[in-house]
């Protein structure tokens, strides 16, 4: 592998800008999704609190994959060299992930009892600022990991090691989430996330 990425002059082998373009897919299909979603209407609110529970469940899978394959071993590493880095300690620890889920899956319960249409729109006003400020953080986050933890794996990993990292973490993908690296639809999707 090593001989095949210096031949083809990709001396870097990145981690996180696939799955990341799955989860930027998804944050653009759901802020669609909640700009055409008629609040009042039972059917299109239902429709969007289960698109978003299920999306949700994807997110956290995906972060799930990355402190198992990348972040753990990233953290490992930098303590065996004794080289502090806040960034990594710190990372997914207060990401809402959890919060927004249970927020979600509530609603989606909630929302069978409701009785009238002014209850509903209060409801897609409260996922609708609920997932502004949370998608306000993520892409940052996302962000943040292709450009502070990605130079760190470079320095600190092996062209190999960083492969066998990749391998895992589009396996794991590909099994728990409906991330496939093939997929034209996001292949090369960007946000902005500055």
């Amino acid at each position: 592998m090593t001989t095949f990425l210096q031949n083809t002059g990709m001396g870097e082998v990145d981690v996180f800008t696939g799955p990341h373009s799955r989860m930027k897919y998804l944050v653009h299909l759901y802020s669609e999704k909640l700009s055409s979603t008629d609040f009042s209407s039972y059917a299109d609110l239902k429709a969007l609190l289960q698109g978003l529970v299920s999306t949700f469940s994807e997110f956290k899978n995906h972060e799930h994959i990355e402190n198992k394959c990348i972040m753990k071993k990233l953290q490992n590493r930098l303590n065996f060299l004794h080289v502090e880095v806040n960034a990594v300690k710190q990372v997914h620890c207060d990401n809402h992930l959890s919060e927004m889920k249970e927020m979600l899956e509530e609603l989606c319960q909630k929302l069978d009892m409701c009785l009238s249409r002014l209850e509903m729109e209060q409801m897609g006003k409260e996922v609708q600022q609920a997932l502004q400020e949370f998608t306000q953080d993520f892409l940052p986050h996302m962000k943040e990991e292709e450009e502070v933890f990605q130079p760190l794996l470079i320095e600190y990993f092996s062209v190999d090691e960083l492969m066998a990292i990749k391998t895992d973490v589009m396996e794991l993908h590909s099994k728990l989430t409906k991330y496939d690296p093939y997929e034209k639809a996001y292949a090369d999707y960007e946000l902005d996330t500055g």
